[in-house]
């Protein structure tokens, strides 16, 4: 039988350990894969992506072993879901398998504007705005020296966002898109709703309770919700 993997996209700031706890709450038989993007984690000693063309050329080279030889599905949160559907459009051009789903979690559609842009900030009013997102765990914003590690990690990661720009063409997937939001988030149910318009499959919205980072709290209930759905992946996209 051909293996299940799950390919779990950090979000900014995020290395692919944020996602190890996820593996155990997954059913039998779903691979859990979180990915590393260069500049941290293991890949600590790598140059940061300047754009979006960097980060989906090297996760492609990274990941197409296991793309051409699995079913596979994409999740990936904020920054992560970003990448995840440039990604999934990279992988059709090279002339693979597309995902089976891709869950795109409180990000904002393609075509949307990016509220602010933070990454150039000096570092007093870019700390208060990584501290508002919630993200960052308390500690890293309070050491000085923590935070002067991981502050350039942030930067490069908002400015891949901040000035990425959507190309129209060819934007559709043919991959089911699940869109996850959480309720108190400014990425709420009407923004996650436009990525209806990316897919030629199906599509369908979970919310849950929280913030910008639920998933922190539902993880959980998220990876056992996922992995039952890959598990089912012949069968229609189920609700919630």
């Amino acid at each position: 039988m051909t293996k299940q993997v799950l390919f779990c996209f950090p979000y900014a700031g995020g290395a692919a350990s944020v996602y190890a706890k996820w593996r155990k709450h997954l059913l039998h038989g779903i691979e859990c894969y979180p990915v590393e993007y260069a500049g941290r984690g293991k890949r600590w000693s790598e140059p940061f992506y300047q754009q979006m063309d960097d980060a989906t050329e090297d996760l492609f080279h990274q990941l197409k072993h296991t793309i051409g030889s699995a079913n596979y599905s994409f999740f990936g949160h904020s920054m992560g879901g970003l990448i995840a559907y440039e990604l999934c459009k990279k992988v059709i051009r090279e002339g693979y398998q597309p995902p089976a789903h891709l869950y795109l979690s409180g990000v904002k559609a393609p075509d949307q504007p990016r509220d602010r842009s933070i990454h150039h900030l000096p570092d007093d009013a870019f700390k208060k705005e990584i501290q508002e997102l919630k993200g960052t765990p308390q500690e890293v914003l309070d050491n000085q020296d923590l935070f002067s590690i991981f502050s350039p990690i942030l930067r490069a990661d908002f400015r891949l966002v901040e000035e990425y720009r959507f190309i129209k063409e060819e934007s559709k997937v043919p991959s089911p898109i699940i869109g996850l939001y959480g309720e108190e988030d400014d990425v709420d149910e009407e923004a996650i709703k436009k990525w209806r318009e990316y897919t030629t499959s199906h599509f369908h919205v979970w919310g849950y309770p929280g913030g910008h980072f639920f998933i922190n709290d539902h993880y959980e209930e998220l990876a056992r919700t996922i992995s039952e759905e890959i598990g089912h992946r012949n069968d229609r996209v189920g609700h919630r």
